[in-house]
C-alpha cells in the first residue's frame, strides 16, 4: 500500500524503505529496537520518545533561524527596492560574514549592490570607496511603495493615500504587494475628505518589515563582509 503512494507521488519506494532500514539500524546500535531477521523488527511502543531522545545530543543548543530576505541574492541586487543587503551595507554593526562557500557569495553580491546603488544615484564612488548615505534604505522603500502604490490604485480606480509610521489606519483590506522591503497591505478607508483626497482612497500600510535570503542566515560566522575590489560604507546622517 505504501509502496503504491510513493509510487503514485513519483517517488522511489526502493529508496524510501533503505532510508528507514537505515534510521533503524541506527537505533538498533544504540539499544532502541531489534532486528529479528532481513525483513522484520522489533520495534518498541515508545519507539518515537526513544528517538527524539537518540537524536538530541546531536543537536546544536541555543540554533535558531531567522529569515532575512524573501528574495535570493541576484534579485536583491538588481532590486529597486530596500533589500537586506542595503540593511547590511548602512549597518554600524554588520553581520559577521565568513568569506568561504556562501558566506563568499554573500560578500560578492553585497559589492554589487554597492556598485548597483551607484548606478542608481544613491551613492558615491570616489578613489574605490562607494559612500552609501544611511536614509538610502527609507528612500528606496518609499520610493517603491509609491510605485506600487500608485499602480495598485490605478487598476483599481482608486486615489492613492500613503500612510506614515505609527500612523493609525482604518478600513477594508483589499490587497497585499510583496516589496523588497516586506509585505504591504492596501487599506480602503471609504473616506471623502481633505485628508483622503478622492472619493474612494486606500493606504498602504507595512504589515511586516525589514524582510531580508534565508540567503544570509547559513554566513552568519566568520569575517566582515567589506571585502572585494571596492570598498563601502555609510555617511553619517
Amino acid at each position: 500500500m505504501i509502496r503504491d503512494v510513493i509510487e503514485e507521488r513519483g517517488g522511489d519506494p526502493e529508496a524510501y524503505i533503505r532510508s528507514h532500514v537505515r534510521r533503524l539500524e541506527a537505533l538498533r546500535r544504540a539499544g532502541h529496537v531489534e532486528r529479528i531477521d532481513a525483513d522484520h523488527w522489533r520495534i518498541p511502543k515508545d519507539i518515537l520518545e526513544r528517538g527524539v531522545a537518540y537524536d538530541a545530543p546531536t543537536r546544536p543548543k541555543d540554533f535558531a533561524i531567522r529569515t532575512l530576505s524573501t528574495l535570493n541574492l541576484d534579485r536583491q541586487v538588481g532590486s529597486d527596492g530596500a533589500t537586506w543587503l542595503d540593511r547590511e551595507l548602512v549597518a554600524k554593526d554588520h553581520l559577521p560574514i565568513t568569506d568561504a562557500g556562501f558566506g563568499r557569495e554573500v560578500n560578492a553580491a553585497l559589492d554589487r549592490r554597492a556598485e548597483r546603488l551607484v548606478e542608481m544615484g544613491h551613492a558615491t564612488l570616489k578613489d574605490d570607496f562607494i559612500s552609501i548615505p544611511r536614509r538610502t534604505v527609507a528612500v528606496l522603500e518609499r520610493q517603491q511603495v509609491e510605485r506600487a502604490g500608485r499602480q495598485m490604485a490605478a487598476e483599481r480606480g482608486l486615489t492613492y493615500a500613503p500612510s506614515g509610521p505609527g500612523e493609525y489606519v482604518s478600513g477594508r483590506l483589499t490587497g497585499v504587494a510583496n516589496l523588497a522591503g516586506g509585505r504591504f497591505a492596501m487599506i480602503e478607508d471609504g473616506l471623502a475628505s481633505s485628508s483622503f483626497p478622492g472619493s474612494q482612497p486606500w493606504r498602504s500600510a507595512s504589515t511586516t518589515t525589514s524582510a531580508a535570503s534565508a540567503a544570509t542566515t547559513a554566513a552568519s560566522n566568520g569575517s566582515s563582509a567589506a571585502s572585494g575590489r571596492l570598498g563601502w560604507g555609510y555617511e553619517a546622517p
